[in-house]
């Protein structure tokens, strides 16, 4: 029974992972594809590589913000935390001091499911968000609106953190094109093409690390409630299941962020690109779970802005705005009454 439950959870995390890859590929080869540089194929190929390295390499971090920072489910965590011994019913939530098997599923299922919808419907959403919206929606689930369970300044710090990024790489994205263009103007054009090109490519691997050190993360974070000493296995599975997202199915959101928010030219695309990469990786590194989706149409938006706001379009920005809001909000309420629905029954 307990080697059937393992595969399960072990397989709605690779879900999960799935629906990272074929969601944020965009984030990663979207403007890369659209500046029409190299094929959607190699690209994939080029971001699986990269993806797995960074999740082995740095995605400890949010993994751990992920499977611990949010819900507080030890007994230590909870005394250090709110000052005060925990209360005689915490052993009915957290029997075995983390996450209930049961809240691992829900969580991960409806942070995929949402994922999947979007996906579908070429929407370019947070997955972070949608994962963070999860366990928080299980952690709902299981005590209620008792927020001494919770550590409210974490989630208050990752709430912060999604409105910062796709603001900072707009404005660095801005700011780096505005000085490419500068540049360009005392350079020979085939020979800036061919180094532009290169660059492009270069910033994509980038893009593609700091995707695989946030978002692995957010794939199997849960899951280091339940396997604390297994985090680098984990980190593996993350990545490979995000690699094979972006491979089978990525290519729809990918056209959505690299051709139909605004025209790219090389130069776009690496602005765009690195001012994502550099966003993302540096709140990996502080291990906050942040949005790649956000931080790569934040650049794209900057790069946008230099040639007018007329330039943008206002309707797909719009689009996407209304689903990184409704992501976590519905994957919250879909975790939180799954959980309390299935937990009755198994009652």
């Amino acid at each position: 029974m307990e080697i059937a439950l393992i595969a399960i959870l072990l397989a709605a995390a690779f879900y999960v992972g799935w629906n990272i890859g074929a969601n944020d590929a965009a984030n990663c080869i979207g403007t890369t594809v659209g500046a029409q540089i190299i094929s959607y194929r190699k690209a994939a190929l080029l971001m699986a590589a990269f993806v797995i390295l960074g999740g082995v390499l740095q995605g400890h971090r949010v993994m751990k913000t992920v499977g611990k920072g949010i819900v507080i489910s030890e007994v230590e965590s909870y005394e250090a935390y709110n000052g005060a011994p925990a209360p005689e019913e915490f052993g009915q939530y957290f029997p075995d001091n983390r996450l209930p098997d049961l809240a691992i599923l829900v969580a991960l299922l409806s942070a995929g499911f949402f994922v999947t919808l979007a996906t579908f419907t070429s929407t370019p959403v947070s997955t972070s968000q949608a994962i963070v919206g999860g366990v928080a929606g299980v952690g709902i689930g299981i005590v209620g609106a008792q927020a001494s369970y919770f550590k409210l300044g974490v989630i208050l710090k990752i709430l912060g953190a999604w409105v910062i990024s796709p603001v900072l790489t707009m404005i660095l994205a801005f700011l780096f094109y505005k000085l490419l263009g500068r540049i360009l103007r005392n350079v020979r054009a085939v020979v800036w093409n061919n180094v532009l090109a290169i660059g492009v490519l270069v910033s994509a691997a980038y893009v593609s690390f700091s995707l695989g050190a946030n978002d692995v993360g957010n794939a199997i974070g849960p899951l280091l409630s339940k396997f604390p000493d297994k985090g680098p296995w984990l980190a593996v599975l993350g990545g490979v299941a995000m690699a094979t997202g972006a491979l089978t199915f990525g290519e729809r959101v990918t056209d959505a962020v690299g051709k139909n928010i605004t025209p790219l030219d090389y130069g776009g695309a690496l602005s765009a690109q690195l001012s994502a990469a550099f966003g993302v990786h540096v709140f990996s590194i502080l291990g906050i779970p942040v949005s790649t989706s956000q931080a790569i149409v934040g650049g794209v938006i900057g790069v946008g802005l230099t040639k007018g706001a007329q330039a943008v379009s206002k309707k797909k920005i719009s689009t996407i705005f209304i689903g990184w809001v409704a992501t976590p909000t519905c994957a919250a309420i879909f975790a939180a009454v799954m959980y309390r629905l299935l937990a009755s029954l198994m009652a």
